[in-house]
């Protein structure tokens, strides 16, 4: 009975391994988080017409920072 407990944990153990080893790999994405590239990015969306607190504003710099908006969704 202990034989076949190890056994079913063993199986268990690599059939959950193996799919997470085979997973691709995405490079590191690390967001620019910085104050300076903050207001660089407040300045690049007012320069284009968006003042702070227009549609659109907040999406933008989140972008422009690096970040996913907010609303979007993982593709592929």
């Amino acid at each position: 009975m202990r034989i076949l407990a190890l056994a079913i944990i063993g199986i268990l153990a690599v059939a959950v391994s193996l799919p997470a080893a085979a997973q691709k790999t995405h490079p590191k994405y690390t967001p620019n988080a910085s104050v300076e590239a903050y207001e660089a990015c407040e300045t690049k969306a007012h320069a284009l017409g968006m003042p702070h607190g227009q549609a659109g504003h907040a999406e933008y710099v989140r972008e422009c920072m690096g970040y996913r908006p907010r609303n979007s969704r993982p593709t592929g």
